[in-house]
């Protein structure tokens, strides 16, 4: 029952890095035409920069989730052991 929701709690954050990793896609060619434009990019460039950090930290998220299935997968073999 637990693995369910660990499962689905992956999923979810998988799903957020790659929405994340996409905002950053966007955010670079907004970047890109803001500069072209002759506009300050400061901004956007900011904004980039907390695209960033949350990329990094939903990363961190999902490792620690992975390691929880795998303590979790491994926890009925270590009590038979």
């Amino acid at each position: 029952m637990v693995r369910m929701g660990l499962q689905e709690d992956i999923e979810r954050v998988e799903q957020h890095i790659r929405d994340i990793e996409e905002r950053i896609g966007r955010q670079l060619a907004i970047i890109v035409q803001t500069e072209q434009d002759g506009l300050p990019i400061e901004r956007p460039r900011n904004f980039l920069w907390v695209l960033q950090e949350s990329l990094r930290l939903s990363r961190d998220h999902l490792a620690r989730l992975l390691a929880d299935e795998f303590i979790a997968g491994r926890a009925p073999d270590q009590a038979t052991s």
